[in-house]
């Protein structure tokens, strides 16, 4: 249901994040359906942005996969409280018991075991019949378990036919409620209250498990097989009472703009407010800008602000999403996901308030991450390149990870995105969505351009001209030098220092005059503005620019005749020329992207997928890590063992014939790894997965350096 898009159907993969808003036990759930491939990280990331708790779900038969422990990372980020349900395990091959402990090893959580799979032969194979219910000690099934429809029921563990689920789901329960009195203080009174522990009322449990994992303690862990429908309808019980409710999780933080400063949406009552953070582009209904409403209620007709364009507009249709359907709102509730349509100016991360405030403010931004691959765009005639242009600028509203420039020298329109199935999917829904007319030329890398060490330049001047018909004036002191090392900070602000992905932007107000007419604050943002535009490209080599620092001081505005627009543009264009001017004195230095990457393969090929990258690649190993064998088996938690399940698939597959994998980390170029899932595929007989992300940027020299230069520049050097 919710992979609705043409490329999502054909390739059998998420490719966008999709919301689906239904009622259960009286409450409403707002659900987003996130992708699992790297190069769609971004649509993992604004959508853990607006949620208040997160399912992972775990693969019974590959257990913990690479990407998965990616963005349990993301979710630790943003502070999120988690269950796991352990799926397929209808499949041959599939362990309840080996999933959960690839869960402790490579999640380095704590599980607490809330079910166990029944299968045909009680706890050891066989088709999956439904799953015991710990705390209520029941078996969940249904009365033909091949069919989906038939009626679910459930039975006492005691008149359960088979004795080892009875006795393994009362060892298993006791576990669980040693954990809860481990963790949880009034639960431990409760506890030992009750010399039978299964006179403990369910009541009690369920107040116990959903307070840790709201103190994200533990992670509460089911099973089941999804497309059989065994197990679903517990995992939407557990959402209702141990995930947060929006109520459950303390305010957002806010940024004041021109304090510089954070603070709490607490501050800011008696409006409604609500994040922007995905924008569709209908073609019949327009712009579906995505909001999570923050507080207050958002009405059909209101007249909302942006924070950052600071522009009205009105909320003349509100929807609930159901994947790429639609129903009509009257208005969206504290706390819930819903539709603005036809927002002309709202993108990924912007704030939407009802009551203009002075400062303005914003809630916390989605970081946006910089692209690792360009491609680029031609146009199949001149007549069309307008159109190419519009669509393209449709498709990096709707994804922001997505960059987009333009070669000053050869007109070229390059796509920048976080990987070869990022930009071949932008592709594709440029031609069969958007009906551009256009072509993609092969996939090459992202490199920076940077200025040496030795080389530090200033531009003190006055500005003196015509913007938009306005005469104004305004004077600065622009100082570029090098940073000491290449970096990748995301977007952030300290004071008047700015971080943008490894450029860092100091402001000095110290020794600003005459600031009538612009307030401090926003004569700090335009200043940061202009700087940050002048590093989107150099003038040699129209590359972004990396690892610079840029120092602006000495403001001088002239009364009426400095805008915030023209500091804007004296800031771009003093840091223009003061990089031009440093650039020139030692010639461009390149720099390229190193990724961190993580490969997972079985241990008999470790050797083969170590020498090529080592080798081949020219990477630098970091560590190597076998899988550990966990011996932790029975219930108790005084001893600091974990409770793990039984394996179903323990005695069915002998050591000498059981798969080991080690996990491989090591910092190679990015350019070695276009390419690298064939290599692999290749040869580990498809049995490795790899996940890489982007660690920084190193300069290059020499021979290296010189291809590059070769590439971009078509000279011989």
């Amino acid at each position: 249901m919710t992979d609705y898009l043409p490329e999502e159907r054909a390739r059998g993969i998420t490719i966008t994040a999709a919301a689906i808003t239904f009622p259960w036990a009286a409450h409403c759930v707002n659900l987003i359906d996130t992708p699992g491939h790297a190069d769609f990280a971004f649509e993992v990331a604004r959508s853990l942005r607006v949620l208040d708790g997160v399912i992972a779900i775990i693969d019974g038969v590959a257990g913990v996969e690479a990407q998965t422990e990616k963005v349990w990372r993301q979710a630790d980020e943003w502070n999120l409280s988690r269950i796991a349900f352990v799926n397929k395990l209808d499949r041959s091959g599939a362990s309840f018991g080996r999933a959960v402990s690839d869960m402790i090893r490579r999640l380095k959580m704590r599980p607490l075991i809330l079910q166990l799979p029944v299968f045909e032969h009680g706890l050891d194979g066989g088709q999956l019949q439904g799953i015991v219910d710990l705390v209520e000690l029941k078996v969940i099934s249904r009365s033909d378990p091949n069919d989906n429809t038939s009626q679910i029921s459930a039975i006492d563990i005691q008149s359960w036919p088979n004795s080892s689920v009875q006795t393994e789901a009362v060892r298993a329960r006791e576990a669980m409620l040693e954990t809860l009195a481990e963790f949880d203080d009034d639960f431990l009174e409760t506890y030992l209250n009750y010399s039978d522990r299964r006179d403990i009322s369910a009541m009690s449990i369920h107040k116990a498990i959903r307070s840790i994992t709201l103190r994200r303690l533990i992670v509460p862990v089911f099973c089941g097989a999804s497309l059989r429908d065994i197990g679903v309808q517990p995992l939407l019980d557990a959402v209702v009472n141990y995930l947060p409710s929006p109520f459950d999780v303390p305010p957002p933080a806010v940024q004041v703009a021109s304090a510089g400063s954070k603070s709490s949406l607490d501050c800011f009552p008696d409006h409604t407010c609500a994040l922007a953070f995905k924008v569709i582009c209908d073609p019949l209904l327009g712009p579906l800008v995505f909001v999570r409403v923050y507080r207050g209620v958002l009405t059909k007709g209101m007249t909302l602000i942006n924070t950052r364009s600071r522009e009205k507009e009105k909320a003349t249709r509100l929807l609930r999403m159901y994947a790429d359907e639609s129903v009509d709102l009257d208005s969206i509730q504290e706390g819930d996901i819903g539709v603005i349509v036809g927002m002309k100016s709202a993108v990924t991360g912007d704030t939407i308030i009802s009551k203009r405030f002075h400062p303005p403010f914003q809630l916390q931004a989605i970081p946006l991450p910089p692209p690792a691959f360009i491609s680029s765009i031609e146009p199949e005639s001149l007549g069309e390149t307008k159109s190419v242009s519009d669509s393209i600028q449709m498709i990096l509203r709707e994804d922001p990870s997505l960059s987009y420039s333009t070669d000053d020298d050869s007109g070229q329109i390059l796509l920048g995105g976080m990987g070869e199935l990022h930009l071949e999917i932008a592709r594709n829904r440029l031609v069969h969505d958007f009906h551009a007319k256009c072509q993609m030329s092969k996939v090459r890398v992202s490199y920076r351009e940077t200025i040496s060490t030795e080389v530090e330049y200033s531009v003190e001047k006055t500005y003196d001209r015509e913007i938009n018909g306005r005469h104004t004036r305004v004077g600065l002191n622009v100082t570029v030098s090098s940073l000491d090392k290449g970096i990748l900070q995301t977007s952030s602000k300290q004071g008047r220092r700015f971080w943008d992905y490894g450029n860092c932007i100091e402001v000095d107000m110290s020794r600003a005059h005459a600031l009538t007419t612009v307030d401090e604050g926003e004569a700090a943002e335009a200043i940061y503005g202009g700087s940050r535009a002048a590093l989107q490209s150099s003038s040699a080599l129209q590359l972004p620019i990396h690892s610079v620092l840029v120092k602006v001081s000495k403001l001088q505005a002239f009364e009426r005749l400095t805008t915030y627009q023209s500091i804007f543009t004296a800031s771009r264009l003093a840091t223009q020329e003061a990089l031009a001017n440093a650039i020139k004195s030692k010639g461009p230095t390149l720099m390229e992207p190193y990724m961190k990457v993580q490969v997972i393969v079985p241990e008999v090929d470790v050797g083969s997928v170590i020498s090529d990258l080592s080798s081949s690649k020219g990477g630098l190993i970091l560590s190597l890590n076998t899988e550990d064998q966990l011996d932790v088996r029975f219930p108790s938690t005084t001893d600091g063992t974990i409770y793990l399940p039984p394996d179903s698939m323990a005695e069915n597959v002998s050591h000498e014939t059981s798969t080991l994998f080690a996990t491989i980390s090591a910092r190679v170029p990015l350019k070695e790894m276009i390419g690298y899932d064939k290599t692999l595929r290749s040869i580990t007989q498809g049995r490795g997965t790899f996940i890489m992300s982007l660690e920084g940027f190193e300069k290059m020299s020499g021979e290296r350096a010189s291809r590059v230069l070769r590439e971009l520049t078509g000279i011989e050097q």
